[in-house]
């Protein structure tokens, strides 16, 4: 086994920087989606999902609009 290569250390250092910058971002973008299409599609405890889901979504944009993030 042959140590890892400058590049692929590289590419680690890439794909952590990705997932640091938009990792929450996709992750809620996938919550509203799942909670409209549960909404959209599903019945029973599908609706009680995307009621959850998008709740969720209410409770980070109050979070960081009552109290944003200090730099």
């Amino acid at each position: 086994m042959s140590p890892p290569s400058r590049l692929e250390g590289e590419y680690r250092s890439a794909q952590g920087r990705f997932l640091f910058v938009w990792g929450m971002p996709l992750l809620l973008a996938a919550l509203s989606i799942f909670g409209l299409l549960a909404a959209l599609l599903g019945t029973g405890v599908w609706h009680w999902a995307s009621w959850i889901a998008l709740a969720w979504l209410l409770v980070v944009i109050a979070r960081y609009w009552i109290r944003p993030r200090e730099r």
